[in-house]
């Protein structure tokens, strides 16, 4: 899998060709989705994925890794307070949702009301990645757009009549010095996608860990009595729960892979959940168990496409994970947790807890 995603053989694909070449067969032209879905980078390939990739790279190294994790825990602990104080909390709905948003928010420099409002605005998104999606979802998408690019244009303006010290100033700053910047259209469409990259997989990441660890208590003693094994059991829930579960790829021309033949034009569809689980790769590869040893999970991907905020999703995973472990011990209120119904996303809706 690892030698696939490397692969610069193997495209992905153009989502945003394809919406709109669907849309557009219906009479319809989702001007915000198709701006959106230009500025994704796992849907671009060179040579206008790497300005891209260039720009969003200097923003998530904006601020030091000291300091994101510092807000980071800030974050947890305001938000994981109600747990103590009231006896119980929804761990997705309540914790694992906001956490990733306020920090994005916090990078940006945006107040925490603004960063849940746009993260409420954006939640339904990814709707139009699901298998089997109509045109309503696409316009459904649209008008969510609508209100977050809207929101996004006004804040691109303010900066630069005013710089601020903050992500959203730094984004409009090197736009600015680019050899081809982009209008402001497409800026807070760029802006709209890191937002909603850095919180939709990272939400999803912290509830799927969360989830294993209380249902694993033998586990979770050893992480209280180890908390180095913090990082070795975000990776383990990276592993077994990874929050993206596929990728696509278009062979540009034959090729064997993993002894299969491969002909121009055919798409692959690289199985990362599949992979996390090779029992070549990870001996007992259904069982959690934090600091195995064994090759790096692929759930970030690789290669060209390589998730630039990997390095901030484990951190907030695991000091969230950690911030739960420093208090009482919660009980789950549930025998099965009920997921989001997206054919390549492993998120939960609910994680209800009681003292």
């Amino acid at each position: 899998m690892a030698e696939a995603f490397a692969n610069s053989d193997l495209l992905t694909l153009d989502f945003g060709q394809f919406v709109g070449d669907v849309s557009r067969a219906l009479g319809d032209e989702p001007v915000e989705l198709l701006r959106l879905l230009d500025m994704v980078l796992f849907f671009r390939n060179p040579p206008s994925h790497g300005p891209l990739r260039s720009l969003v790279a200097r923003l998530m190294a904006f601020r030091s890794q000291a300091s994101c994790a510092a807000a980071v825990e800030r974050i947890a602990d305001r938000l994981i307070a109600p747990l103590i104080r009231d006896g119980g909390l929804d761990l997705m709905a309540d914790y694992a949702d906001p956490l990733p948003p306020l920090f994005m928010g916090w990078l940006f420099g945006f107040a925490d009301d603004e960063a849940r409002w746009l993260a409420a605005t954006l939640a339904g998104v990814p709707i139009i990645l699901n298998r089997g999606c109509s045109i309503r979802d696409y316009r459904s998408a649209n008008a969510s757009l609508e209100k977050a690019h809207a929101f996004l244009r006004d804040r691109i303006a303010e900066r630069r009549r005013k710089p601020a010290d903050d992500g959203l100033s730094l984004l409009v700053g090197l736009n600015g010095d680019a050899e081809l910047p982009l209008d402001d259209d497409r800026l807070a469409a760029l802006a709209s996608f890191v937002f909603m990259a850095g919180f939709e997989t990272t939400a999803a990441l912290i509830g799927n860990g969360l989830w294993l660890l209380l249902r694993h208590p033998e586990q979770y003693d050893r992480l209280l009595a180890h908390p180095d094994l913090i990082p070795g059991a975000v990776d383990e829930a990276l592993r077994l729960e990874s929050p993206i579960q596929q990728v696509r790829r278009r062979a540009m021309g034959d090729q064997v892979i993993a002894e299969c033949t491969i002909k121009a034009g055919q798409h692959v569809i690289l199985m990362i959940a599949a992979a996390n689980r090779d029992p070549r790769a990870y001996p007992e590869p259904d069982r959690f168990l934090p600091g195995r040893a064994g090759q790096p999970v692929l759930s970030f991907g690789g290669g060209l496409h390589h998730c630039l905020g990997g390095w901030v999703a484990r951190m907030e995973a695991a000091i969230a994970l950690g911030a739960v472990l420093k208090g009482p011990r919660p009980i789950v209120g549930l025998e099965k947790p009920e997921w989001r119904p997206h054919h390549n996303q492993r998120r939960m809706r609910n994680l209800p807890v009681r003292l």
